[in-house]
């Protein structure tokens, strides 16, 4: 019994010997990884750390520069001081022509273009000759323009006259009325015309004049007796027969003579009508000005003088002389550029620039113009958002004096933003940026500067706010920062 005992206990003893060996390569590998691990992870911490000590050191730093250094980057130190300052933004435009000083010189009329008297880039005066257009179209309206002006002269000195007619018949009337003296009557018409009606007028006035006088003549006969009363009755009643005649014959021309004034007048409007309609006839083929300008002209009835409108230049000529030109042809092409537009476009990140109002002013530069400043004033804000370009026109009229601004030159439009703000500021270029920071470098002695951290807030073009970092006594780097932010840089490598 004690035999297979002692035979098991060997069996185990044998196997632990031989797993032994196995546990304690295993158990070093991992001690050897654990060691070598923990060195890594040290290393790494510690390098961090120095990175970040390092950092900080570096925005700790004074900037401390040798005076020829100093000298050789003609530095300009300013103090910081209190602006006002308006956030812009900077938008493309285009300059182009003011619509009001920009006109296309059409052919009113289909014709030959017989002469032209300018070439592009000519200066003109208003009413100057550019070209004349030869049309029968012309002519004809224009010989039923005189035709019927001609008519209404004729008409209106008819009228004239039988205006004068009515007028003396009732002169001639009211004489009568007054029982003026016939030498009184007589010499009062001697130089007034009765015109026909003296035909019927004449030979009653005598009858009555004849009658008059029997009746005078016979008058101290029959207070005598020597003529019976029955005679002078007859003679009588023979007068207030030729007087009652008479006042017929006068009632009646006074009649005739206003129903004809009447009718005068009637012609006189109805020729001044066809003299306004031939007139609008050749205004609808040339337009007023034209027309004006060729109602004047003496010379051939078919030729159509085409004159400037403004004062302005020549910009384009589009046909030479002896084409065949027709209705609404561009002839030419006259602005006025002494003052131009500049178009630009407000969208989505510009937006609050939609609240400008007209006549606000904005700058203008040009690529082809550098170091040159504009000034505009805004003439409107568009309403309708164009949906190709998702933004609003804005149009600004600027003055062009000297010539310089031509229309389709790019331009940058600076565009206010907010509200004109007094604010502790340096200037634009004072700013450097670094690690998304941003920091100024503050003069503390002669050859020796700090770079110090500030907010900022507000930008314009010249001027950018300070909202902390700086408390407004200090003199600020202002051309030469980036030389000495370079310097900064290296000085921190370096260390």
């Amino acid at each position: 019994m004690s035999q297979p005992t002692e035979t098991s206990s060997q069996g185990i003893l044998s196997t632990i010997v031989k797993i032994v060996p196995s546990v304690l390569v295993i158990g070093a590998l991992g001690a050897a990884w654990l060691a070598v691990h923990h060195m890594n992870t040290t290393d790494e911490e510690h390098g961090e750390a120095t990175d970040d000590h390092a950092t900080e050191e570096v925005v700790a730093d004074v900037l401390t520069l040798p005076p020829g250094k100093v000298s050789s980057a003609q530095l300009v130190i300013a103090p910081v001081s209190t602006e006002m300052i308006q956030h812009s933004h900077i938008v493309p435009g285009r300059i182009i022509y003011d619509p009001t000083k920009h006109i296309e010189v059409r052919s009113p009329i289909d014709g030959v273009l017989r002469s032209v008297e300018v070439n592009p880039g000519d200066q003109v005066t208003k009413g100057q000759l550019l070209a004349t257009v030869t049309s029968p179209e012309i002519g004809k309206a224009r010989a039923e323009l005189l035709r019927c002006e001609a008519e209404g002269k004729l008409v209106a000195a008819q009228t004239e006259r039988t205006k004068q007619i009515a007028d003396n018949l009732q002169h001639y009337a009211n004489l009568l009325a007054e029982d003026a003296e016939p030498e009184k009557i007589e010499a009062e018409l001697k130089n007034r015309s009765l015109g026909n009606f003296g035909k019927t007028l004449q030979p009653a006035h005598s009858k009555l004049k004849l009658s008059r006088d029997l009746l005078s003549n016979i008058q101290p006969l029959s207070e005598t007796g020597a003529i019976s009363g029955k005679t002078f009755r007859e003679r009588e009643s023979q007068f207030e027969v030729a007087r009652a005649e008479f006042q017929a014959t006068l009632d009646q021309a006074i009649f005739d003579a206003q129903q004809s004034q009447r009718q005068a007048d009637a012609d006189l409007a109805d020729a001044q009508r066809q003299v306004e309609i031939a007139r609008d006839q050749l205004r609808s083929l040339l337009g007023d000005d034209q027309a004006a300008t060729l109602e004047k002209s003496g010379e051939n009835i078919s030729e159509l003088r085409v004159v400037a409108t403004m004062d302005g230049t020549i910009e384009a000529r589009h046909f030479a002389a002896n084409e065949r030109v027709y209705r609404a042809d561009s002839l030419f092409t006259l602005a006025d550029t002494s003052s131009l537009y500049v178009d630009a476009n407000i969208r989505e990140n510009d937006w609050p620039a939609v609240r400008i109002k007209p006549g606000t002013e904005v700058r203008i530069t040009l690529p082809a113009l550098v170091g040159q400043t504009f000034h505009a004033h805004v003439k409107y804000v568009g309403r309708e958002v164009a949906p190709e370009t998702n933004s609003v026109p804005v149009v600004a009229s600027l003055s062009n004096p000297e010539g310089l601004l031509r229309p389709g030159m790019f331009a940058r439009v600076t565009l206010p933003i907010s509200d004109p703000k007094r604010s502790l500021a340096v200037s634009a270029e004072s700013i450097v940026h670094h690690d998304d920071r941003e920091f100024v470098f503050v003069q503390i002695g002669e050859y020796e500067f700090q770079c110090v951290e500030v907010e900022t807030g507000l930008h314009s073009e010249e001027w950018v706010e300070i909202r902390g970092g700086l408390e407004g006594n200090e003199k600020v780097v202002q051309k030469g920062a980036f030389l000495l932010k370079s310097e900064w840089l290296l000085e921190g490598e370096a260390e």
